[in-house]
């Protein structure tokens, strides 16, 4: 059942910084152009409900579309709107990215927004009922994960760099599951557990593995993700299948695979024959996939690719839990040692996938830096605060938000020359968010100094 590991996945809710937004007014009245992105729409029912706006150019009055919402964990809405809007326009799918959903909102709220828009969207525009689909980035897929969970008429979920909230229930209704990670993200061995549960569970489901940090999914891989959606929404019968479509996958990913047999790389050759069934399952016939992976099964190569897979998930594990416990009871000079260790380890295998293990510890630790800071931060443990902060420089050195974060410490201790040390040393790293610097009470003190004035130019 699809509610034992909905308990089991883990939930790390993280806080990001709210995007802003910009009721609309007279919404009631107002006119939508195709292929046009509107960065804030209010519901007419609530106008503090906004949502980014996207129709494709297939877009008719009188004919249904399929709907993709879309949960951002800083509740900048337009971003992922912006970012999905050119393969929604090829696909013919409506796009909707909420501006007010973020990480810290509990499950509740979050969900109160997505009904909130959808009657919104649903009251302004002609939706195919059966084919509203949810996607979220990290506490964004969470989101969207719960969404799916608690409400009726979700068709599926394309989660994106986390897996499925912790609610122990049983869903409102059946919706697939797509999962997309990058080999980097600290959340990488959750969803590839995700994945053998969806498929232990026969869930109509596939995850999309890139090359990548923690992140939303890169543009290239955004072709796969619509094709997914579109073909889910013909088994769903809300779209007409498309014999062409289907038999254009098929004949581009039998070629890869083909490729992939003659240069003799045989676990990558299986795991295009396993796109292709979760792919095409329900839309034609998948015994020769399912004759082909089983037949590959047994090979010795993938046999023991298979074993080292799970040799380097294991050791992953067991990092995570040894390093855990020592950010409480390790000082910072214990953490230079290990984080120098951890990072040269990054690069001395001639493997990627080990590096990779290496980097996606780094990437947990980095996470866990953040949580900590941020919740000492809001105790007003200035001290403990500090020292998870120097931590996170240690273990993500390129990361900006742990100078901000020295920046905002250095503030509550009325120190405005490291304060500005800190945040010139943010900008080095590439921070840009003007607004949210500009914003943030603890600078507010120091918004006439000349340092701080200077910085609003750096971009």
């Amino acid at each position: 059942m699809l509610k034992q590991f909905i308990f089991t996945a883990s939930c790390f809710l993280f806080l990001l910084v709210p995007g802003s937004c910009v009721s609309g007014q007279k919404n009631e009245i107002q006119e939508f152009e195709n292929s046009k992105i509107y960065p804030s729409v209010a519901c007419t029912a609530d106008t503090n409900t906004t949502y980014a706006l996207f129709l494709p150019p297939q877009y008719e009055e009188g004919k249904p579309c399929p709907l993709l919402i879309l949960f951002d964990p800083s509740g900048r809405g337009v971003f992922p709107v912006n970012h999905f809007s050119s393969e929604a326009g090829k696909n013919g799918f409506i796009l909707a990215g909420s501006n007010n959903s973020r990480n810290g909102m509990d499950f509740e709220q979050t969900t109160a927004i997505y009904r909130k828009m959808l009657a919104d969207i649903t009251k302004r525009f002609n939706i195919e009922k059966k084919a509203i689909y949810v996607s979220g980035f990290s506490g964004g897929s969470r989101v969207a994960g719960a969404v799916a969970i608690t409400e009726a008429g979700i068709a599926g979920v394309v989660g994106c760099g986390a897996g499925l909230p912790a609610i122990n229930r049983n869903p409102a209704g059946p919706f697939s599951y797509l999962a997309v990670v990058g080999n980097q993200d600290f959340n990488y061995t959750e969803i590839k557990q995700l994945d053998a549960m969806l498929e232990s569970a026969h869930y109509q489901h596939h995850l999309l593995v890139f090359d990548g940090i923690h992140q939303w999914p890169p543009k290239a891989l955004l072709p796969d993700i619509f094709a997914w959606l579109r073909f889910d929404a013909m088994r769903q019968q809300a779209i007409p299948a498309d014999r062409n479509e289907i038999n254009q996958f098929i004949q581009k990913n039998d070629k890869i695979a083909g490729e992939l047999a003659t240069e003799g790389q045989l676990p990558a050759q299986q795991a295009v024959f396993i796109k292709m069934l979760h792919f095409l399952k329900g839309l034609t016939d998948v015994a020769p996939l399912q004759a082909e992976i089983t037949r590959l099964a047994s090979d010795k190569k993938i046999i023991a690719y298979q074993k080292q897979q799970q040799k380097l998930l294991d050791l992953e594990q067991e990092l995570q839990q040894k390093y855990s416990p020592e950010l409480n009871l390790k000082n910072v000079d214990w953490w230079k040692n290990q984080a120098a260790q951890l990072q040269s380890l990054t690069k001395q295998s001639r493997k990627p996938e080990v590096n990779q293990v290496y980097q996606r510890v780094l990437a947990f630790l980095s996470m866990n830096c953040y949580m900590y800071s941020n919740d000492a931060f809001k105790r007003g443990n200035l001290v403990s605060a500090g020292k998870y902060i120097e931590i996170y420089q240690l273990v993500d050195p390129a990361n900006t938000e742990h100078r901000y974060m020295a920046a905002k410490v250095a503030a509550r201790n009325q120190d405005p020359d490291a304060c500005f040390i800190a945040l010139n040393q943010a900008f080095d790293l590439g921070f840009k968010d003007i607004n949210r610097m500009k914003a943030d009470p603890d600078f507010k003190a120091y918004q006439e100094d000349g340092r701080f004035k200077s910085l609003l130019n750096r971009k």
